[in-house]
């Protein structure tokens, strides 16, 4: 390469680090004109910083109209968040306006209680300043200053009452949508045909031995518990799996799912005003019976102890049962992903205790004699399509809360 060659390359590498030079004081200056910080980088914070002046007047006698209750998630040194908090503290001059401040670098745990709880987007997540106030919120020192402007009048006058946030929390609507989905998932008439067959099994083996029908038939449900739960875990972190890479909303997370939770209804209430319509039944499909019932018997009558037995019976048969339990359980993980995940498989258990319910219910019923296994097995027959008319409204349900939460 001779003379001319070098300082032609000598001259493009001037002219690409300059480039890269002014790109980059370039998009610091528009990040420090936005109304955020983000608080996983260092741009928009004074090193140093201490946190919020949060000095409210004492004198409260002159305030105008109710109290109201908002949180505000900030970071020390964020000028967008002193910003804010100097609007919020002016209106506490006027208005009875009382503020919870959550450090967003020193208690990360409770900033993403409020985030879960309020259903913000995983985008959001890094940003500061949020405003907490009445059921919503808001992002960035603009919009929040632009909100409270517009809304203070009359949230003055119908009061804003303070809300609980802690580990586990979960909106009221959230709770009753879990619960709600659990309840399906445990009337669902998959699980009660195999646990009458499991019960008539080991009745047939151990006539004389009505103990091991309590013992096997809890043992059963705690073999479902469990496989079911991990089967949970392993869907809550595909869902945040996925939204990390695709930084998709919850608009339209929520929308999916709750679209999806009203097919699912659908599905069930066509199974009951006409069951088995359409060549098929919103159950164990009908080819896959047969090997599933094969397999829980030979484990029953292998070398395996009857309980234990039971157990791996309950593990095996949750693979069975997948095709028609885990609709509502694909709804659930939606609601539960912005949770961590530690609170998260809590509230998964808590399904879980509730799908297993039932089956521990039948269970103690038989062992205490209130009914048979002829008569329980007589009473799924007698009102699948009930139990399929019950899922479907459950469904439908869950799905125009999850709709209407984004609409509204």
């Amino acid at each position: 390469m001779n003379r001319k060659s070098y300082v032609a390359l000598l001259v493009v590498v001037l002219v690409v680090a300059l480039a890269a030079i002014y790109v980059d004081v370039t998009f610091n200056t528009t990040k420090g004109s936005s109304s955020t910080c983000n608080v996983t980088t260092t741009g928009c914070s004074a090193s140093g910083a201490t946190g919020l002046v949060t000095t409210t007047p004492t004198n409260t006698t002159n305030r105008i109209g109710k109290t109201i209750y908002l949180a505000l998630a900030y970071a020390p040194g964020c000028p967008h968040c002193e910003a804010l908090n100097s609007f919020v503290l002016n209106l506490s001059r006027t208005y009875d306006v009382r503020t919870t401040y959550v450090n967003a670098i020193a208690n990360q745990t409770l900033l993403s209680e409020y985030l879960s709880y309020y259903k913000v987007p995983q985008s959001d997540w890094g940003a500061v300043p949020i405003l907490f106030v009445n059921g919503t919120y808001c992002v960035g020192d603009t919009a929040c200053i632009s909100y409270l402007s517009g809304n203070i009048a009359s949230l003055a006058q119908t009061g804003v009452a303070q809300v609980s946030i802690g580990p586990g929390s979960l909106p009221s609507l959230t709770i009753l949508e879990i619960t709600g989905l659990a309840l399906v998932d445990s009337i669902n008439p998959c699980a009660f045909a195999v646990l009458i067959f499991l019960l008539s099994t080991m009745f047939m083996y151990n006539p004389t031995k009505k103990y091991l029908l309590l013992l096997g038939g809890s043992s059963f449900a705690l073999g479902i518990f469990a496989f079911y739960l991990v089967i949970g875990v392993g869907l809550l972190l595909g869902i945040k799996s996925v939204l990390f890479a695709t930084g998709l909303s919850n608009v339209y997370i929520y929308g999916a799912f709750g679209i999806f939770s009203i097919g699912l209804g659908l599905l069930n209430l066509k199974d009951y005003f006409s069951y088995g319509s359409l060549g098929f039944v919103m159950e164990v499909p009908r080819r896959l019976r047969p090997k599933m019932l094969g397999s829980m018997d030979k484990v029953l009558l292998s070398k395996i102890a009857t309980v234990p037995g039971a157990f791996v019976a309950g593990v095996l048969v949750t693979a069975f049962l997948l095709p028609c339990i885990t609709g509502p359980y694909f709804v659930a993980g939606s609601l539960l992903k912005d949770l961590p995940l530690g609170t998260a498989i809590g509230w998964l258990a808590y399904y879980n205790f509730l799908f297993v319910l039932p089956m521990l219910i039948i269970t103690s019923l038989v062992y205490f004699s209130f009914t048979t296994v002829d008569r329980a097995s007589e009473f799924r027959e007698r009102n699948i399509k009930k139990l399929h008319l019950v899922a479907g409204i459950l469904l439908i349900l869950v799905g125009v809360i999850m709709l209407s939460s984004i609409v509204v």
